[in-house]
């Protein structure tokens, strides 16, 4: 149930940050012989009531048993949406002054699958209470909410130019993708970025920098400096924490924290972790 949860957020929060909700859905299972019947109709259960709640319909698809397939990748799906020419918006769209927010908290996602993946492990080093946070934070791996929200502000002019969500290289990596991919500049401060306490604890157990660590469920938002006020309160009254970091700057400046240029780190933290974990050397 909560890899197919996984499996339909990941793929509409791609497209969400687009500003659009999913609409149609195409879905291809190609499965292990050994899965049951069961766990087939709860993973397309899953999908139907995630799909209902957005207002997207499964248009086509396909579903099967084969030799040699294998977890944790088990087929394909695409989302697609229709919307006005001027009704969508792409990570290459900030604008010099925009205002830069950033969702939840860094290191979500790294967090969330290395408390799932060695539970015993943090329970040990951390206690039951940080553990039990920590693997809650599963649910939130997702922009979907974000992003919807953020959007019914306004795009473009009226409101959010860009979103992006930090997967790989987390939030810093995130917020230079944005900078590279709009030709422009920023200057932020890092400090800002939510770490959340139970976050902050299991980077530290496991040698991470929560700023590099894989963040599905972390959006970031270039929006229009007179309504970043208004898309902060609109996440805030649906639940969703955010922060303001900074701003996007003129074309070809260099990407500032805190007056020092900074660069994305070369490697995620989270795969030396979860590597150095699987293989026992973290005890």
């Amino acid at each position: 149930e909560r890899a197919a949860w996984f499996a339909f957020h990941i793929l509409a929060s791609d497209l969400t940050t687009s500003g659009v909700a999913p609409e149609y859905v195409t879905m291809d299972w190609n499965l292990p012989m050994d899965i049951e019947d069961d766990q087939i109709e709860t993973m397309l259960r899953v999908m139907d009531r995630e799909c209902r709640r957005y207002g997207a319909a499964i248009v086509t698809g396909h579903t099967g048993r084969y030799e040699g397939c294998a977890y944790p990748m088990v087929g394909g799906a695409t989302f697609l949406a229709i919307a006005p020419k001027d009704g969508w918006i792409t990570a290459d769209m900030a604008k010099p002054g925009n205002r830069l927010l950033v969702t939840k908290t860094a290191a979500l996602e790294a967090t969330a699958i290395l408390a799932n993946t060695f539970p015993d492990l943090v329970q040990k080093k951390l206690g039951a209470e940080v553990t039990s946070r920590a693997r809650a934070l599963f649910e939130s791996m997702s922009t979907v909410e974000d992003a919807l929200t953020a959007a019914s502000v306004g795009l473009r002019s009226d409101g959010v130019w860009a979103m992006h969500d930090a997967t790989e290289g987390g939030v810093r990596n995130a917020v230079w993708e944005m900078a590279q991919a709009s030709g422009l500049g920023v200057d932020v401060d890092f400090s800002k970025v939510i770490v959340a306490p139970a976050v902050a604890e299991v980077s530290n157990l496991f040698g991470m920098e929560p700023l590099d660590a894989i963040s599905e469920g972390t959006l970031l938002i270039a929006t229009e400096v007179d309504t970043a006020a208004k898309v902060l309160e609109s996440l805030r009254r649906k639940g969703i924490s955010a922060v303001d970091i900074g701003a996007f700057t003129k074309k070809g400046r260099p990407c500032w924290d805190r007056g020092r240029v900074f660069r994305p780190a070369d490697r995620d933290p989270f795969w030396i972790a979860f590597s150095r974990a699987l293989s026992g050397e973290i005890t």
